[in-house]
């Protein structure tokens, strides 16, 4: 039951050592704090720069006030896209496996593979960006 989440956790943390590594290959500082609002943007967690700075501006305020904490709907709403989608993907490689021994491990492989190269781009091309200006 938990290895979605685990699943999740690890395509996360993999994805957030991957954006490091290209900014600091990019010339940029990967301890800077906007590394943290390209992690939001490129995982598509908020549409833009400045919804993402204004998130974060919010959770240290919340962080360092803890009079205002953030409504657990609004936290459920933002975590429940990502995780919809790859539990989604989760169950479906489940079915397969029961028709197909094996099928699982392969789709798996895949779609995680297809997933990293995308953000990989994302994450590419928006250094680029932020290089040349």
């Amino acid at each position: 039951l938990l290895a979605p989440l685990a699943g999740a956790a690890a395509h996360a943390w993999a994805q957030a050592s991957l954006v490091l590594r290209l900014a600091a290959a990019y010339g940029l500082d990967p301890a800077h704090p906007d590394r943290a609002v390209d992690l939001l943007v490129l995982g598509r967690v908020h549409p833009s720069d400045e919804t993402a700075r204004a998130a974060l501006a919010a959770a240290q305020s919340a962080a360092t006030r803890l009079t205002q904490p953030l409504h657990p709907a609004e936290v459920a709403f933002r975590l429940a896209g990502p995780l919809t989608v790859r539990v989604g993907g989760w169950l479906a490689l489940r079915l397969a496996s029961r028709l197909l021994p094996g099928a699982a491990l392969v789709g798996a492989a895949v779609g995680a593979s297809a997933l990293t190269e995308r953000f990989a781009a994302r994450a590419v091309a928006r250094f680029r960006e932020l290089r040349a200006n």
